[in-house]
């Protein structure tokens, strides 16, 4: 294998595919990646069996072939040698050469013959949707899917499909976001009819589509979406994405989200997240607790917390407060913080009806206007 690439273009494509590969003791090809000369162009792929992704990046091939590098080193390498420059690769007994202006490198390599097969999608895509918006969206949900697998639904993204949106919502059911991508006609494949009057709603992991997201950059294409057998795909700027679908009943989050609200403060985001950050250095190490609370008639709120390691800290913050009474709700300071950092308003409003039920944040647009189409739910700690 031999050819040449701008190393932007090739650096690019094997970052992506390094934040795929993980550890592997069983089968250690899959800490590696992919590289193939083929066809006037390069293919970079990577899999851990649960996520593809295939990388098709611009080259000068002189000679095809192929060859499967460790991850982590030509990632490492690569992520330290400056931008704009090319970069000549070749392939001599196993051996990967990177030669640039700045270096050289030779990286060992193994036999790429026990490499998986990465499927491809055997249909047209169901829908094609502006990249930067699903990212948007994505990053708004994430950070309420679950971790721990020991529910592995709730380590997904539940898209519900319908005729004209599609409607993401994520829970680890200690909090719960959810946004609403509008679809157009021209966005929709010939199949997506079909596909939504036998399938109401998919479970997407949300690692994948935490990746598809990593990858989508400001200057990024549409990004298609295509539907297999227990499989999604996403592809956009040449790279394509794979994943399997998470087999099982997601809870009927709805149900938790109150419908009206007995009380509502509106607060600058930014003031309110720099008061919870602040008030979380001096959280309990173990609750992580933070108080909001707030009085009828007064025009701010305070941040509170305190602990025995670290002392205690009040912060109050400008707000208008439509309420009766007082109440304090104390919240997880991190799923506070999560929650205003997935919001992007300069203004949000928090809903609640009392200290213990679920409090609801909404970005303010346009003045007075909320934005219906994202929410972002917190179950506070009780007591």
């Amino acid at each position: 294998m031999k050819l040449q690439a701008l190393l932007d273009n090739f650096k690019k494509g094997v970052l992506i595919a390094e934040k795929v590969i993980g550890k592997n003791l069983t089968l250690p090809i899959l800490s590696n990646i992919l590289l193939e000369a083929e066809k006037g162009r390069l293919k970079v792929s990577a899999t851990n069996l649960e996520i593809g992704v295939v990388c098709l990046l611009r080259a000068k091939i002189e000679k095809e072939g192929k060859i499967a590098i460790p991850g982590r080193v030509i990632g490492s390498y690569l992520g330290n040698l400056p931008d704009g420059e090319k970069l000549n690769i070749e392939v001599k007994n196993q051996m990967l050469n990177l030669v640039s202006a700045g270096g050289h490198a030779a990286i060992k390599g193994i036999d790429s013959k026990d490499f998986p097969i990465i499927p491809k999608p055997s249909s047209d895509p169901i829908m094609e949707i502006d990249s930067q918006i699903f990212q948007e969206n994505i990053l708004k949900v994430g950070t309420c899917a679950a971790i721990a697998e020991t529910r592995q639904e709730l380590t997904g993204v539940h898209c519900g499909l319908e005729k004209d949106k599609l409607i993401l919502a994520a829970t680890d059911s200690f909090r719960l976001a959810e946004s609403t991508i509008h679809l157009s006609k021209d966005s929709l494949g010939s199949g997506y009819q079909k596909f939504i009057s036998k399938n109401q709603s998919i479970i997407i992991p949300s690692r994948t589509l935490q990746e598809v997201a990593r990858s989508i950059s400001p200057e990024s294409g549409k990004l298609k979406i295509y539907v297999g057998e227990s499989q999604i795909f996403f592809e956009v700027d040449g790279t394509l994405f794979v994943s399997r679908l998470i087999d099982g009943k997601y809870p009927e989050y709805k149900q938790v989200i109150p419908k009206n609200f007995a009380s509502s403060i509106r607060v600058s985001r930014e003031n309110l997240l720099k008061a919870v950050r602040t008030a979380s250095i001096f959280a309990d190490s173990k609750s992580r607790e933070v108080k909001l609370k707030i009085k009828e008639g007064e025009k701010s709120l305070k941040v509170e917390s305190q602990s025995v390691e670290t002392g205690e800290n009040i912060t109050e913050v400008s707000a208008g407060v439509s309420m009766k009474g007082e109440c304090t709700i104390a919240f997880n300071n991190r799923y506070l913080v999560d929650a205003l950092n997935s919001l992007t308003s300069d203004e949000v409003e928090i809903g609640f009806n009392d200290s213990f039920g679920p409090v609801v944040f909404r970005e303010v647009v346009d003045k007075d206007k909320l934005n219906k189409n994202h929410l972002h739910i917190i179950m506070p700690i009780r007591g």
